[in-house]
């Protein structure tokens, strides 16, 4: 669905648009989908290059208010979902694309960043 869909249903755009991907594209187009005054929640992990328009921002062209937190209960929401992992509940090796010995740690973050490789998920092992 694009822009003009979105701001076509929502008859002339979103009040909140939540961005979950990190990147440059997703973040654009969500926030070129809210209607003046929107917010716009980005939760993504972003690789470091996502660019703010910030012409557009300065001049409050759409009064939008950027979110970058994450959403509440955050840290709960993930203790839940890693006891489901644990009790093998649930099986997270499908995404784990990437794997790195703990000494090789600080190279595991480059492929993750960067968005290369297939890069899902990046696990760390002893």
């Amino acid at each position: 669905m694009g822009v003009a869909e979105v701001k076509r249903l929502t008859g002339g755009g979103a009040d909140v648009a939540i961005e979950t991907l990190g990147n440059q594209q997703t973040f654009k187009y969500a926030l070129r989908s809210l209607r003046r005054g929107g917010t716009l929640s980005s939760l993504g992990a972003c690789s470091g290059k996502l660019q703010l328009p910030y012409e557009a921002l300065a001049a409050r062209l759409g009064d939008h208010r950027i979110v970058t937190t994450p959403c509440p209960g955050g840290k709960e929401r993930m203790r839940r979902r890693m006891a489901r992992v644990q009790a093998g509940r649930v099986n997270v090796t499908p995404l784990l694309t990437h794997r790195f010995a703990l000494k090789d740690s600080r190279d595991a973050y480059a492929p993750f960043s960067q968005r290369r490789d297939g890069v899902i998920k990046v696990a760390i092992h002893p």
